[in-house]
C-alpha cells in the first residue's frame, strides 16, 4: 500500500493542477473545517470570514450536532460528513485493511464512498 509521503505528494500534485482560485477549498483541511463550522454556528454574523466564503459554506454544508456542543459538517449534495484531508490517509488505510483480500482500487473507492 502507498506510504503517507506518497499520499501527501499525490494530494499536493492534485491541488497544484487546479486553478489557483479553487485550490484553497478543493479539499477541506482542519483550518477550513473550523471556518465552515464557525460560519454555520453563527450564520447571520457578517464579521466571520469573507462574504464569498460565508456564501459558499452556507450553500454547500450543514451542521449536525452529534453530542452537546459537538458537531460534524455534512455536505448537502450527498448528505455525507466532511472528511478533512488530514484524516484521509488514515481512513484510506483503515478501509483498505477492512476489505477482504486485495479487492482492487474500484472496491476500495466504493467502500470509502459508502462510509
Amino acid at each position: 500500500f502507498i506510504s503517507k509521503a506518497t499520499f501527501d505528494n499525490i494530494i499536493s500534485k492534485y491541488i497544484s493542477f487546479l486553478p489557483e482560485n479553487q485550490q484553497e477549498k478543493a479539499l477541506i483541511n482542519k483550518n477550513i473545517f473550523e471556518r465552515i463550522k464557525k460560519i454555520l454556528l453563527d450564520p447571520s454574523n457578517k464579521e466571520i470570514d469573507t462574504k464569498a466564503t460565508r456564501k459558499w459554506a452556507k450553500k454547500r454544508f450543514i451542521l449536525e450536532e452529534i453530542g452537546p456542543g459537538d458537531y460534524r459538517i455534512i455536505v448537502i449534495s450527498d448528505n455525507k460528513p466532511v472528511l478533512i484531508v488530514e484524516k484521509m490517509y488514515e481512513v484510506l488505510c483503515r478501509t483498505h485493511a477492512e476489505i477482504d483480500n486485495h479487492a482492487g482500487q474500484k472496491q476500495l473507492w466504493e467502500s470509502i464512498k459508502q462510509n
